[in-house]
């Protein structure tokens, strides 16, 4: 018998409401308490829940008075080691926004806590859960693609996105690049990357402590060589929100991932913008797509089931070649890993 999964959720920002909302409407799950430094806005999302959603201003206080079986770490990247740690010592499963820390020191130490108290780590890179990426890595497991030659992942978005709420605080790469390197990886399994090099600019968001771009190529010990490309300096009147792209050629054939289009575009007389249909649409007044599958999964996931979540080592794998690539487009270094 499946029992219900007493879920806390650290940080009521952009990705921990979300992660609050669909865990509140599962009913596979409880959602228990939300924590937030800022405690007001803790309880803003508390409220906007209701179900009696407990409200905690550190992850001390929420360890000391409740009994869980899971909590989902939303909180800025730099923040993940000292709850998670907290976390792994009470033998409670933990579950991180990507990447799983921004160090890769404090990665593995966290991945060291959780397999010395023997509870279940996952980080969310929600590429895993995307059907056209999923469906993609299905074709190199049936072997219709043969040996990969060459892949090129994009990820481009407007300058009102990410750096609104990210700059200055991890490198671009950080943020966005990390995404396509975890589903590289994923791909590519059996190969491990050998060197890799980029480029980067900062010519319009320098000021704001971030870059513009980076551009970076990686070869594989298998050969295959991936050409990573990822930018959040579109205009603001770009009309992909996310302009990104995977492909591949192999010996015996090849496949587009094509992600720029949502499906649904809507102009009026002041502006016009796509409208997201793939991640975390509202649907219904509830959170959906890929967000949701993803934890959805998760759930099923710490009750013992097989799911796709990307493990503590994998993330830890993602970290270390997406910092080689920081390093390279900082020393302008060919970087060997």
């Amino acid at each position: 018998m499946i029992k219900t999964v007493k879920v806390a959720v650290i940080g009521a920002g952009f990705m921990g409401s979300m992660h609050a909302s669909i865990f509140a409407s599962d009913p596979r799950a409880e959602l228990v308490a939300v924590v937030d430094r800022d405690t007001t806005r803790g309880q803003a999302l508390a409220e906007s829940i209701g179900k009696g959603v407990r409200v905690y201003a550190s992850h001390e206080e929420l360890l000391a008075a409740e009994t869980l079986d899971l909590v989902s770490i939303c909180t800025p990247d730099h923040l993940h080691l000292e709850p998670a740690l907290a976390i792994a010592a009470k033998g409670v499963n933990l579950f991180i926004e990507k990447p799983i820390a921004s160090t890769l020191e404090d990665g593995r130490r966290i991945v060291e806590a959780c397999k010395a108290a023997d509870v279940k780590l996952g980080v969310g890179y929600l590429l895993r859960f995307d059907p056209r990426y999923y469906k993609a890595r299905e074709l190199i497991e049936a072997g219709k693609i043969g040996k990969p030659i060459h892949l090129y992942a994009r990820r481009n978005s407007a300058r009102t996105e990410g750096p609104k709420r990210y700059a200055g605080t991890l490198p671009l790469a950080m943020h966005v690049t990390v995404h396509d390197v975890d589903m590289v990886l994923w791909m590519l399994k059996g190969q491990v990357p050998v060197t890799a090099y980029a480029q980067q600019t900062d010519i319009l968001l320098g000021e704001m402590g971030t870059q513009d771009t980076i551009a970076g190529v990686v070869r594989f010990s298998g050969g295959t060589v991936v050409t990573f490309e990822s930018a959040w300096s579109l205009p603001a009147g770009a009309r992909h929100m996310i302009d990104a792209r995977l492909e591949l050629i192999g010996t015996e054939g090849s496949f587009e991932v094509q992600c720029g289009d949502s499906g649904l575009y809507f102009a009026d007389n002041q502006s016009s913008q796509e409208i997201d249909t793939q991640h975390w649409p509202e649907i219904g007044g509830k959170v959906g797509g890929d967000l949701r599958q993803q934890l959805s999964s998760v759930l099923d996931w710490v009750n013992g089931v097989e799911c796709q979540v990307a493990t503590g080592e994998e993330a830890l794998l993602s970290l270390e070649l997406t910092q080689a690539l920081v390093k390279s487009a900082e020393t302008g270094e060919v970087q060997r890993l």
